[in-house]
């Protein structure tokens, strides 16, 4: 039988699109075959991880959190015992 299907467009990067230009040359497949693999895996995984552990690919903060966050990241705290073994494990 075969799969019925419809065309989506969609508006994408000028970076992103050598990235998949790329992939489905190197790879021999076709660009529509990745775009429905990804979408439905992104779909799919949206539905079973709760939200809050899904990370964005950009991270977008206003002035007073990159303030923040370039405070936190400037701190000279030694690392916790905790982190250090953490680290070790490695």
């Amino acid at each position: 039988m075969a799969s019925q299907s419809t065309q989506i467009s969609a508006n994408v990067s000028k970076e992103t699109k050598k990235l998949l230009d790329a992939y489905t040359r190197k790879r021999g497949i076709k660009k529509s075959f990745v775009i429905e693999q990804a979408l439905r895996h992104h779909l799919l995984a949206a539905e079973e991880i709760p939200e809050e552990y899904i990370v964005p690919p950009v991270l977008r903060v206003n002035i007073a959190s990159l303030k923040a966050i370039v405070k936190q990241l400037e701190a000279t705290e030694p690392p916790t015992a905790a982190m250090l073994e953490l680290m070790r494990a490695r």
